[in-house]
């Protein structure tokens, strides 16, 4: 099985680009699929710098409708135009993407080339918003100062494979083969043939969540439970986590914590203050509460079937 879940850090800053650090935006490859998880100014340039082929970008979600998280995707989405692309894609988010989109183009006079559709979300728990071969997409509410999605990317496998030795061995009839298929041991009279015996082991899928902006509330680890990977925002140190409250933010401290109640594999922070010119008291703050953390920044290439769970 050949299988793909690599994540790109295209911008690590909140709402100003500084220090080489531009707003927030990423870019997923879950195997064929080719994601972007928000769209903050500058985008387009770290696209063109990790040579990414934005016409080949599928679906793009963007989690809410402040500036630092969606303004770089009415150029984006024009320069997919210019460059004559042909295929349809969807834009999921909150209610008013599509308003605020389209109000922008139809000023610009903008010239689209391919279909575009939107996917507005108004939910108040997790639920599923799409499913693709070898994967399905989830999204939830997060607590932030205007309406906010978390998305969740999880690998999803199709049927088991039967040992083919075993089909002779143990007679296995037709209906008892699609049966091993679907994961289910086969009863027979005075044995139980457990699927595990028959069928070629199924990897532990990978998922992976990604929280910004919002607040570390603790309802926020039963949606999280067990993701492989989860970036949640650290938009500043503890010493002002009042401020972080009052602003819909966390700390680097409150989402290690966070990933530790939701028995997360590692943790990968951004969405740092401009305030902060070195990232590295992040890194430790968090560590001093969850042993695996990934400092997130402009760039960073991260391989997440490296954190698979065991």
């Amino acid at each position: 099985m050949n299988r793909q879940f690599h994540l790109t850090i295209l911008g690590s800053n909140s709402a100003v680009p500084a220090y080489g650090r531009f707003p927030t935006s990423q870019y997923l490859k879950i195997n064929d699929h080719k994601f972007l998880i928000d769209c903050g100014e500058g985008t387009q340039i770290r696209i063109g710098q990790y040579r990414i082929k934005r016409n080949q970008i599928e679906h793009i979600f963007i989690s809410h409708l402040h500036g630092d998280h969606v303004y770089g995707l009415p150029g984006l989405l024009t320069s997919m135009s210019l460059n004559d692309r042909k295929e349809p894609l969807s834009i999921f988010g909150p209610v008013g993407i599509k308003e605020m989109i389209e109000t922008m183009f139809r000023f610009s006079r903008a010239y689209m080339s391919y279909e575009l559709s939107f996917i507005e979300l108004d939910l108040t728990t997790k639920t599923e918003i799409l499913v693709l071969p070898g994967v399905k997409i989830s999204a939830f509410p997060v607590y932030h100062r205007l309406p906010c999605y978390g998305y969740m990317f999880e690998e999803r496998f199709g049927e088991k494979n039967v040992i083919k030795e075993k089909i002779g061995e143990y007679r296995l009839s037709v209906d008892e083969i699609k049966a091993l298929k679907r994961g289910e041991d086969i009863g027979r009279p005075g044995e139980v043939l457990y699927n595990t015996n028959l069928t070629h082991p199924t990897p532990d899928p990978v998922s992976y969540a990604f929280c910004a902006d919002s607040i570390a509330r603790d309802s926020l680890a039963s949606v999280l439970k067990n993701a492989t990977a989860i970036y949640f925002e650290t938009t500043y140190l503890d010493d002002m986590k009042e401020q972080a409250a009052e602003r819909g933010h966390s700390t680097a401290k409150q989402s290690a914590i966070l990933a530790r109640k939701a028995e997360a594999k590692v943790l990968i922070t951004g969405h740092y203050s401009s305030r902060y010119r070195d990232l590295e008291a992040f890194r430790q703050e968090a560590l001093a509460e969850f042993p695996n953390v990934i400092l997130g920044r402009d760039g960073e290439m991260i391989n997440l079937l490296d954190y698979q769970m065991s």
